[in-house]
């Protein structure tokens, strides 16, 4: 019982639930993407950065020589131009650097290439600069020699196939460095999903395999710490289940045979009034009276044989027969008839049924309980039976709003063990059993064959 639960609402619950396994390889390759990317964009990075500090260096030494011996005149060399006032520097620069608020030694750079495909990228001519070539990239470095001395030099470059094989080059190391992190965080996602997710494997069936009718598998090897306490802790919880479930089923088994003393003692003080009290002119009450004694004494005795049954404590447990499915319908409508009394409930049996293999105590007490539903919660209105090869359908009219209020009460307190019974045999011998409610009426069917 506690497996069957256990399993449905490991279905009910399915679609709402994440796979481990899943969430693992998404979380490692998003984070793969995301270290690659970064990876790729500080290689750029550093790629700028490792120009910037060349040249800062070339042209840091470039104007200290001309601090050094200013007789020589302004420095001079290939793409390199010097001037001593911002006034001095072209025009056509002062579009593509900051010349008003300069600071000694901050190198100022400004790509001349759309080599980002940014049409907006200023793009000046430079002249005879870059030997009558357009300068692809500009530095300007601003130097102070003293408070009233200034050197500013712009330095330009031109990429040469050399570089741009270079660069076409470290674009291939840095794809193909990626493409190595990248198979190698997928292998080790791949072994480390792998070995998390076996031990969670091993235990899930470990634990699908616990039942209160079976001794308890040893606890498998789980590898992981958390795991194997995990699994103690079930284990240790499911020993006190079954001693729990045990107890229960003794103490059922004691009480079922501690009650039928004082039943037969019953049964035989009833047989024996009744008889004392045999006369002609004993009354249709009182011999009603006695009718249904007898009635609640096999309700009673019937109720603890399946009661045992469900509980696999009865010594003989009851064995499949042929039945008439009219037959006993009949013999349960006219057993609790009495119910009905003078209300306004019509009552109709329809279809003659067939024969069904079934134990004749559990069918009994599934059509009993029932049908005594059916007769005890319509206060009005009508009670249609309709008796099918294999199944039955019992359609009654719903009470109003107060008499409903009072079978809901009837049921919890008197009644409620009855539709336990009737779900629990239906479950044990695989009968199909429904109710629901339409309009104001009230359907229940049961299928005998288990279909």
């Amino acid at each position: 019982m506690v497996s069957r639960f256990v399993c449905q609402m490991d279905n009910h619950a399915h679609k709402n639930r994440k796979r481990m396994r899943r969430y693992l390889f998404t979380w490692i390759a998003g984070c793969t993407a995301l270290i690659v990317v970064a990876y790729t964009q500080l290689l750029d990075y550093y790629l700028d950065l490792g120009v910037d500090l060349r040249t800062l260096s070339l042209l840091e030494r470039v104007a200290e020589d001309y601090v050094a011996n200013p007789g020589q005149g302004l420095p001079t060399g290939p793409s390199l131009a010097a001037y001593v006032r911002v006034e001095d520097i072209p025009a056509q620069y002062h579009a593509v650097f900051d010349l008003k608020d300069i600071d000694h030694g901050d190198l100022q750079r400004h790509f001349n290439l759309d080599r980002d495909n940014d049409d907006d990228r200023p793009i000046v001519e430079t002249g005879n600069l870059c030997l009558e070539r357009r300068c692809e990239l500009l530095f300007l470095f601003p130097y102070q020699a003293d408070p009233d001395t200034w050197l500013f030099l712009l330095q330009g470059i031109v990429g040469s196939d050399a570089i741009y094989d270079g660069m076409r080059f470290t674009e291939r190391v840095a794809i193909g460095v990626g493409a190595f992190f990248i198979l190698v965080f997928f292998i080790g996602s791949f072994i480390l999903v792998r070995s998390i997710h076996g031990p969670i494997q091993k235990l899930e069936r470990w634990s699908s395999s616990l039942s209160t009718n079976t001794p308890i598998a040893a606890i498998p090897e789980l590898h992981f710490e958390e795991l194997d306490s995990l699994a103690n802790r079930m284990n240790f919880a499911f020993e006190r289940l079954q001693e729990s479930v045990e107890k229960e089923k003794l103490f059922l088994r004691h009480a079922s045979h501690e009650l039928r003393t004082p039943l037969a003692i019953l049964a035989s003080n009833v047989e024996l009034l009744d008889k004392l009290s045999e006369r002609p002119e004993r009354s249709d009450a009182e011999q009603a009276a006695f009718v249904r004694q007898y009635q609640a004494l096999d309700d009673v005795r019937l109720l603890i044989e399946t009661l045992l049954w469900l509980n696999r404590q009865s010594e003989s447990p009851p064995q499949p027969e042929s039945l008439q499915l009219r037959g006993e319908i009949d013999k349960v409508v006219k057993r609790y008839q009495y119910l009905l009394g003078p209300r306004p409930v019509s009552l109709s049996i329809k279809g003659d049924g067939g024969a069904i293999q079934g134990t004749g105590a559990a069918v009994h007490i599934v059509l009993s309980n029932l049908v005594r539903n059916a007769f005890q919660h319509t206060t009005e209105g009508e009670i249609s039976i309709t008796v099918a090869p294999d199944n039955v359908s019992i359609e009654n009219t719903c009470s109003a709003t107060a008499d409903r209020e009072t079978a809901d009460q009837v049921d919890e307190y008197g009644f409620g063990l009855g539709l336990e019974l009737v779900a629990r045999v239906c479950e044990r011998l695989n009968w199909h059993y429904s109710t629901r409610e339409r309009s104001n009426r009230r359907i229940t069917v049961v299928h005998f064959s288990g279909h």
